[in-house]
């Protein structure tokens, strides 16, 4: 039994002494590159989905709409299909060229009441935003 605790009491210094000998040895990093000066768009506000009518082949139409802060900033904007999956799913991007009235028509070949899309603004320096989550609502 003593010879067990010396063992361990052994093994403890040892390790205590490598990891000293590692934190001592390790150089400083002073010379870091310098921070990227980014372009960074605001996460899209106030979006939602409304329900807008059925089509004559029975397709359902909502009209996606949102408002952005500052859309000189924006290159484009990015759809996701969100819960799907484990993952949100890419399914549309547009740029503000397109959605002048930052609003985009979606049509659907069945009643898409409680599917969710997410939407997120893509900046002129390539950052994405945080996602803005809709649910598309009952059909009146």
């Amino acid at each position: 039994m003593r010879s067990t605790r010396i063992l361990k009491q052994g093994l403890l210094l040892a390790v205590c002494a490598a990891l000293a000998g590692v934190l001592a040895g390790c150089p400083k990093h002073e010379n870091l590159p310098t921070a990227l000066d980014v372009v960074e768009a605001a996460a899209p506000d106030s979006f939602k989905v409304t329900a807008h009518g059925i089509d004559g082949d029975g397709n359902y139409d909502y009209d996606l709409t949102w408002r952005i802060a500052d859309s000189s900033v924006v290159d484009r904007y990015r759809l996701y299909l969100v819960g799907a999956g484990f993952t949100p799913e890419l399914v549309y991007e547009t740029t503000p060229s397109e959605t002048d009235a930052l609003a985009l028509p979606v049509t659907l070949p069945y009643n898409g009441q409680g599917l969710q899309f997410g939407l997120s603004s893509v900046s002129t320096g390539a950052v994405e935003s945080a996602m803005t989550v809709a649910t598309i609502p009952a059909y009146p």
